[in-house]
């Protein structure tokens, strides 16, 4: 107290009230982070509900709260089901009505398989309450937290560790069967991490044990996974029943596609990609949850997208692929960038389906619109101008083709030009360190591996897209020129026809078909080489290969389109499709009609009604922007700095956003009389430029899920609200967004 006494009275006032705002701004700052940890900060902050449908499971645990076994077990089968985003919700909403409930702790952890640092965090919680249950959890909790520590440091060690601890809970409780499925996905899992399966029998031996108490155990999914790349018609019991063994679950749904896929039949792999795409935009829309922060969702939906491609639905392949781009992007989550994201996969699908089906002008025409605009991403950008440049090719304009090849020239001079500089930089650096030949060669790829593969991408761009002018220019296709193409076979089948090479389009149309089982393009295109080519016979062969595996192709798309005078030579109708079932009798007892699970495309849900108090007292409702898109944002208060520092980011962007029609409000939970107390706190000019509003009751705060059910806090929240009162895009966490830039923009794109 020294330090007040030698303070003037007035500095003295002045240094305890900023003491005041600083330590009221820490507590609400506070208010936006768990008290559990920082491991509790991310993940699912919403109450659990109970399903049905999420895997027949028993897994007694120690828990005082009496639905917490049941819960427990949902929990459990949605881990079988990875579905570890929801069971992570699951598990929370046990610790929260049974905070010394152990094995929540442990239940989290296993829902943070691939996110080792904040599995730590919650198995060290399990082990603090380890004494207070039974020897079988302790097992079951000691083996995970040991597997995730630091002894021994090999990683390969202590997944050893991990599989024989595991063998000893089957050993010590031979009636737990929940061991053993978990014993089945671990070797699968450590089978791609260094510890190869000796005996592929012998594991499937042992989920027979598992199937021989539970015919419908989840576990069928470890089957699958365990015979994917080896012997897949061997895991095809497993696909024909495992939607039935959680069918709440849309990966319990995508799984059989796997097998299908691999076998060749692409229908029934089809067939379970819809299913598992429609459970997971119904859970979407029931939850408001953003597309990409699913497991597997993009994943399942680009193979549908690619199935899709094989059976010959070329426009369905189209609208899922597009479907992808328009989903919402996050600077984090989901932008083209991030691989495996639904923009980053959609626009690889979409170029892949529009080139298989010969659409050269639609292609010209999407690179015109958000669906494949420009990127900052060196190697998207390179694609799309030689999706560009092919189409140009393709419609036999070289003179927009030559625009493209100029249009790279400057692109690689740079790119080499970089790629000298860093080589000089490293060779000096590594001769001032006294570096060896070897080891100078070593610093040397090291400094300049991404500027060596963004040249090297570029540079077989550019020698592609030089090709084809050479050939639009009268040049022979010789190997050489044919070595710098790179296309499907089938495709460059159709580049050898054109160009008057019918022997070596038949052969690389023959090797694409032999390639290729079941896919009905490479099929039509060898059908249309052969009947230009004169071998009348043989092209009769094909077609009807092709029309055995037709039903579901679009009549329109080009491929197909060219085979009319074939069809009518032989007589098949207009509509040469044969629309024959294509369920084995091995696929099960599957539903016909899958519209009942859910919207095939993600679309966006109706936003919550919100009904805020404004700084004059009135009433501020969603219906109140009726038609007019608007930004909300959920922020703590003027005592929250962080909260301050996203309001005054959105400031200079503010005229921004209002010349591109889209309003913006903010709305904390602080009293009516109470909100405009952070005017004051604006950077520029007296006040914020748009309206602060008062949620004192929290209604809409819970309604957005920016509030955390289990600890009973507020969070930060950020929203775009379309004109139909759809909720386009949405973050929620314990820090406010504060890329507005990127939101700007975002909103440009959902909007239109």
């Amino acid at each position: 107290m020294t330090i007040f006494f030698r303070l003037k009275l007035p500095t003295l006032l002045l240094f305890l009230i900023s003491l005041s705002t600083i330590l009221a701004a820490e507590e609400a700052l506070r208010e936006g982070h768990s008290h559990a940890g920082e491991a509790f900060n991310e993940g699912p902050r919403q109450a659990a509900k109970e399903y049905s449908g999420t895997g027949d499971v028993d897994f007694p645990v120690t828990t005082a709260w009496d639905r917490g076994q049941k819960m427990f077990n949902q929990g459990v089968g949605q881990l079988h089901g990875f579905w570890y985003y929801e069971a992570e919700r699951t598990f929370r909403q046990i610790a929260a009505e049974d905070p010394g409930c152990a094995m929540a702790y442990w239940g989290m952890a296993m829902a943070n398989w691939e996110n080792t640092e904040r599995a730590k965090e919650f198995i060290a919680k399990a082990m603090e309450l380890k004494d207070t249950v039974t020897p079988r959890e302790q097992l079951w909790i000691t083996a995970q937290a040991e597997y995730l520590g630091e002894k021994p440091k090999e990683l390969k060690a202590r997944r050893r560790n991990l599989i024989r601890a595991l063998e000893n809970i089957i050993h010590e409780h031979p009636e737990d069967i929940e061991a053993k499925a978990f014993l089945l996905v671990r070797l699968w899992d450590f089978s791609q991490r260094g510890i190869p399966i000796a005996s592929y029998e012998a594991i499937d031996a042992l989920l027979e044990q598992v199937f021989a108490e539970n015919p419908l155990h989840p576990a069928h999914h470890y089957r699958i996974h365990h015979w994917d790349y080896e012997k897949p018609e061997r895991a095809l019991k497993s696909a024909a029943v495992l939607h039935a063994t959680a069918p709440t679950i849309a990966h319990m749904w995508h799984m059989p596609g796997h097998i299908y896929d691999k076998l060749n039949r692409y229908p029934e792999s089809a067939y379970h990609q819809e299913a598992s795409a429609r459970i997971d935009h119904r859970h979407q829309a029931e939850t408001r949850v953003m597309p990409d922060t699913i497991h597997n969702y993009v994943h399942n939906n680009e193979w549908l997208v690619r199935n899709w491609n094989h059976v010959g639905r070329a426009s369905d392949a189209i609208a899922m692929a597009k479907s992808l781009i328009a989903n919402p992007m996050h600077p984090e989550l989901n932008h083209y960038g991030v691989r495996g994201s639904s923009a980053y996969y959609g626009r690889q699908r979409l170029f892949e389906t529009l080139e298989r089906y010969e659409c050269w002008d639609e292609i010209l025409e999407l690179t015109q619109t958000d669906y494949l605009p420009p990127t900052d991403e060196p190697k998207e950008q390179v694609e799309r101008l030689l999706r560009i440049g092919r189409a140009h090719f393709e419609r036999g304009d070289r003179e927009s083709l030559v625009a493209v090849c100029d249009f790279l020239e400057p692109r690689f001079a740079k790119l080499e030009a970089q790629k000298s500089k860093e080589t000089a930089e490293a060779k000096a650096a590594a001769k001032k360190d006294g570096k060896n030949g070897k080891e100078t060669k070593r610093s040397v790829r090291k400094a300049t591996n991404k500027t060596t593969r963004q040249f090297e991408h570029l540079r077989e761009t550019k020698e592609e897209l030089t090709a084809y002018v050479e050939l639009l220019d009268g040049e022979a296709l010789d190997e050489d020129r044919e070595d710098k193409i790179r296309r499907e076979d089938e495709a460059l089948a159709m580049i050898y026809l054109r160009f008057g090479y019918p022997e070596d389009a038949k052969e690389l149309a023959e090797i694409a078909v032999e390639d290729k089982t079941n896919e009905v393009v490479p099929l039509a295109v060898l059908a249309a080489i052969l009947e230009s080519s004169g071998d009348g016979e043989r092209a009769e062969e094909v077609f009807q290969q092709l029309r055995e595996i037709s039903g579901e192709l679009d009549m329109e798309a080009r491929p197909f389109v060219r085979l009319a005078k074939l069809a009518e030579r032989v007589g098949a109708p207009t509509d040469w499709r044969i629309s024959e079932s294509w369920r084995g009798e091995d696929f099960g007892d599957k539903p016909e009609d899958l519209e009942a699970l859910g919207p095939l495309m993600y679309e966006a849900p109706l936003a919550a009604d919100f009904d805020f108090i404004g700084e004059d007292g009135s009433p501020v409702r969603l219906e109140d922007f009726e038609g007019r898109p608007v930004v909300v944002l959920l922020y703590l208060g003027h005592n929250c700095a962080h909260c301050v520092e996203q309001l005054n980011a959105f400031t200079p962007l503010y005229k921004k956003f209002e010349n591109a029609g889209i309003e913006v409000i903010a709305a904390s939970p602080e009293a009516p009389e109470e909100v405009g107390r952070a005017h004051a706190l604006c950077d520029v000019g007296l006040r914020f430029p748009f309206p602060l509003c008062s949620d004192e009751g929290l209604g809409s705060f819970k309604a957005y899920h920016a509030f955390d059910d289990f600890e009973g806090l507020t969070m930060h929240g950020t929203y775009l609200i379309g004109p139909e009162k759809k909720l386009l895009w949405s973050d929620v966490g314990p820090e406010p967004f504060m890329d507005v830039e990127f939101l700007l923009e975002e909103a440009q794109r959902l909007i239109k």
